[in-house]
């Protein structure tokens, strides 16, 4: 080989091997420009993981962890929406003062948009849910539309726009919507299954065509009396079916429709800041008994839930939107008899009032004696047990509704309703209804298996590999009213305020909002942590509510994005070191060796 060209090819490989070296010998790292505590209950297992997932994510785009306090709900309120505001902080501090910086939390929504309480600035704790302090002008007088805005499609609209608002200021960070799985024997028919969901099904549509009888088998014991004392998701499952109310939801569409009515109006005056509810009765409406629904006893069923001593979880609700008792009435003109009308005067304009005719309606001509000769100690007591001597319990729960109840086994948790053979609606085509409690999910897999049960609740927690395989039976993913979430403390000098960001504004706490976002990787915990059993979510309104916005989608699960969010609000998340140059020596002597073989292969040639 001519020495010149040995000289060239030295120069160009050792060259070659320095810019490697020099390549090698940088590393990109990731700055922690700020750090947080996150707070999140300890109550479910998925949530622990994926609250998990986020505090190892977290960092990833300069967000670092300075604790995770995983605990109960007991702890979880002080810190929050029962946080004392006025003691030692005018509002809700940070996690190092007693409040909190991220919480990841779930709610559960009625099918209604009541966005009211939860995101507006007059609700700011403790004035309401709102503790995550977010306050917005635009934001709050969109709300005040919204709730004053009867014209459906108007309403809708205004739905949309203040969807649209969460969406971008993201002082609730979606993380998914809930769905929930339920077992059922195939060719059951007339089920919705999102009404079954929200306990608020229409059994009077529901049928197996084999033998009529539907049996559904549930993981809690059946133990509340009536409605007065209801808490309980499955204790409503048979109240909803026994007691008639003035609206239900119509199955498919969601909308209201009268039930013991025949017909309902409402009229408005939004300057004088008033609104008047006007129900006519449906002379058909009958109890279980042959006795008819009367005016009188629709309003001594809303009374009774305006009374403290009933112990009616719709107080606070009640009150707030009818005053007293006055407001109540039937209505003279048409007097107390069959097919009457009641008068509901409310304390102000809401356009969601078809929801506050959902209450239960009792016989007063039963109920009131009773109450007046033994007390209100009558309403714990157990409907057809032992102890209701008196029949007081059964009394209570009365039907106007589709079905009636004909037995309640308080030691194996067991109801059974019949229909109600006064019934004024569609026909009924079940002869019997059972709701049973089952102590664990293998055990209730069995009986839907055998066909012991017929319907196996969701709240077992059942996955997919359960039923396939299985003839006669099917899984049926429904979509749930609720969400998950992780929830910002709006007064967060960087995730809220803005103020200790590089760039120091509002605009800036935003991005880093956007940010935590875009690091979240829902797909992910839909089907590793959740088994396909949720969805993406997009705003922290369900998609299950009406009115849902479905044109939003979710923010992408995607770092460099949320690294560039990061670095809008002006810090540096990545930065370049310098590594030890031990790799620019071991690429030299890779150089030489090469050298050493053209060598040697040039005097092999020679």
């Amino acid at each position: 080989m001519n020495k010149k060209v040995l000289s060239l090819c030295i120069v160009v490989l050792f060259g070659f091997s320095m810019i490697m070296g020099a390549t090698q010998a940088q590393e990109t790292a990731i700055n922690i420009v700020f750090n947080i505590n996150l707070l999140s209950p300890n109550t479910s297992p998925a949530r622990n993981q994926w609250s998990l997932l986020m505090e190892q994510t977290l960092p990833k785009i300069g967000i670092g962890i300075t604790f995770h306090e995983s605990t109960g709900w007991g702890n979880i309120g002080p810190r929050t929406w029962s946080y004392p505001v006025g003691i030692e902080y005018d509002y809700v501090p940070l996690y190092e003062y007693g409040g909190y910086d991220l919480l990841f939390v779930g709610w559960s929504w009625p099918l209604d948009l009541n966005l009211q309480g939860l995101y507006e600035t007059a609700a700011i704790t403790p004035n309401g849910d709102n503790h995550y302090q977010y306050s917005n002008p635009t934001y709050d007088a969109l709300l005040a539309d919204y709730m004053s805005e009867f014209d459906i499609p108007t309403q809708l609209s205004l739905a949309k726009d203040l969807q649209a608002i969460l969406y971008e200021d993201q002082p609730a960070i979606p993380i998914i919507y809930a769905r929930s799985l339920f077992g059922l024997k195939e060719g059951l028919t007339g089920i919705d299954h999102l009404l079954l969901a929200s306990s608020g099904q229409r059994m009077e549509y529901w049928d197996d065509p084999a033998d009529h009888i539907i049996n559904y088998g549930i993981p809690a014991d059946l133990r509340e009396p009536n409605v007065f004392a209801a808490e309980s998701f499955y204790d409503w499952q048979w109240m909803y079916q026994v007691y008639g109310n003035i609206m239900k939801r119509e199955q498919g569409v969601y909308t209201w429709e009268p039930e013991v009515a025949s017909a309902i109006s409402t009229t408005v005056d939004l300057v004088a800041g008033t609104q008047t509810v006007e129900i006519e009765l449906d002379p058909l409406a009958t109890f279980s008994d042959g006795e008819a629904v009367l005016p009188e006893d629709v309003v001594y069923s809303y009374q009774m839930h305006m009374t403290p001593a009933s112990g009616s979880g719709d107080y606070s609700t009640m009150v707030y939107w009818f005053g007293d008792n006055s407001s109540i009435e039937v209505n003279a003109a048409t007097g107390n008899v069959a097919g009457g009308n009641v008068t509901l005067e409310m304390t102000g304009p809401f356009n969601l009032w078809q929801s506050l005719l959902e209450r239960e309606i009792l016989d007063k001509s039963d109920v009131e004696p009773r109450i007046t000769s033994r007390g209100w100690g009558i309403l714990n007591i157990m409907p057809l047990s032992a102890a209701d001597v008196n029949g007081d319990g059964a009394a209570l729960v009365k039907s106007c509704g589709p079905m009636m109840l004909e037995s309640f086994d308080t030691t194996q948790s067991v109801v059974k309703l019949v229909p109600n053979p006064y019934w004024h609606g569609d026909t009924v085509d079940l002869v019997e209804f059972y709701l049973t409690y089952i102590g664990t999910k293998d055990s209730a897999v069995s009986d839907l298996i055998t066909g012991a049960i017929d319907i196996m609740d969701a709240q077992f927690f059942p996955d997919w590999t359960d039923f396939e395989g299985v003839t006669g039976i099917e899984g049926v993913l429904v979509k749930d009213p609720g969400h998950q979430e992780m929830g910002i403390n709006m007064l967060h000098p960087v995730m809220g305020t803005g103020e200790l960001t590089p760039v120091g504004t509002e605009e800036a706490a935003k991005w880093v909002r956007k940010a935590i976002s875009h690091a979240c990787p829902r797909d992910i915990i839909v089907e590793e942590i959740m088994n396909g059993l949720g969805a993406a979510a997009t705003t922290p309104v369900p998609d299950a509510v009406v009115g849902y916005d479905d044109t939003l989608e979710p923010y992408a699960y995607d770092l460099d994005i949320a690294i560039d969010y990061m670095e809008d609000a002006g810090f540096t998340v990545l930065t370049t070191v310098e590594t030890e140059p031990t790799g620019i020596t071991g690429l030299v002597f890779l150089s030489f060796l090469g050298l050493a073989a053209l060598e040697a292969l040039r005097r092999r040639k020679k």
